[in-house]
């Protein structure tokens, strides 16, 4: 039954991300990243701070376990999402969501490092099919590709794998709310000085769809898909967490067919047929110890 929940738990997580790559360009449009991460934690900060005191099971945290939640909000929150959204800023949506596609190969890589996990062959099967789906699906993107934009996607998908392999290591000893909210505390403060510097460089214009995009952005994209993500590597390993990830520019893909009206080709058929394959695979694993 867990499983099952963690399993559901993902679902929702990959669904709202991969709505993001859509909804976060309303913001991009008239807003810079940095800025529009503001707003992000903002709401975020402020819905978790709201269900975390309804749910009243916070811990004290222990001073060993601080310097994770420091990677956490530091380096997976602020320096990871402010990369993905420099990211989807200077690149085409489909290049930005092929290379965030590479999450499964980093965190399962980190988690046999850091945590020990096992790489199956279950596992190297799953990304295999998932990533393949994600290429044939969304291909190399087109017309003119930033290095910045690359480095960027890169450098976020780097961190966040970091910070989701320590989130595992200590999900065992405090609510995925409170994790959630500390670590983007922590983003939070690192975020305004940021903000600062480049609304002073470069000036931005608010509108109706930006905020509504922000209001997405921080109440699905950051407060709850996060912390279902949480919950999901306190459930499951974050390497089997981690085959979940193709499903995300899958999500972009049908988004973009039904909202922007663009057409079903075979490519997006056989894709998602081999993302899906992907995903069954990962479901099929034996349960992990704890």
């Amino acid at each position: 039954m867990e499983r099952k929940k963690g399993y559901l738990f993902l679902f929702i997580t990959f669904f709202i991300w991969g709505s993001q790559y859509v909804i976060s360009k309303y913001a991009l449009a008239v807003m810079p990243p940095m800025t529009v991460l503001l707003c992000r934690y903002i709401v975020s900060v402020t819905a978790l701070a709201v269900i975390s005191r309804v749910k009243g099971n916070n811990r004290p945290v222990k001073k060993e376990h601080w310097k994770y939640f420091l990677v956490i909000g530091g380096l997976g929150y602020f320096v990871s999402i402010g990369c993905q959204l420099m990211g989807t800023s200077l690149l085409d949506a489909s290049l930005a969501s092929l290379i965030n596609a590479m999450n499964p190969i980093t965190i399962s890589i980190l988690a046999a490092l850091i945590l020990k996990e096992k790489i199956g062959k279950k596992n190297v099967i799953s990304i295999v099919l998932s990533v393949a789906g994600v290429y044939i699906i969304l291909g190399v993107g087109s017309g003119h590709i930033s290095p910045a934009g690359v480095l960027a996607s890169v450098g976020s998908v780097t961190f966040w794998s970091l910070a989701s392999v320590f989130i595992r290591k200590i999900s065992a000893d405090y609510d995925p709310v409170q994790i959630s909210l500390y670590g983007m505390v922590i983003a939070f403060i690192c975020t305004v000085p940021a903000a600062g510097i480049e609304l002073a460089m470069k000036p931005c214009t608010v509108t109706p769809a930006a905020v509504a995009s922000c209001l997405y952005l921080g109440i699905a994209g950051t407060a709850v898909a996060h912390t279902f993500w949480n919950k999901s590597i306190k459930i499951l390993n974050a390497s089997t967490c981690s085959m979940w990830y193709p499903l995300q520019p899958l999500v972009s893909a049908l988004l973009g067919i039904v909202l922007l009206g663009e057409d079903i080709t075979p490519q997006f058929i056989t894709g998602g047929i081999l993302i899906c394959m992907g995903i069954l695979v990962t479901v099929a694993v034996k349960p992990e110890s704890r």
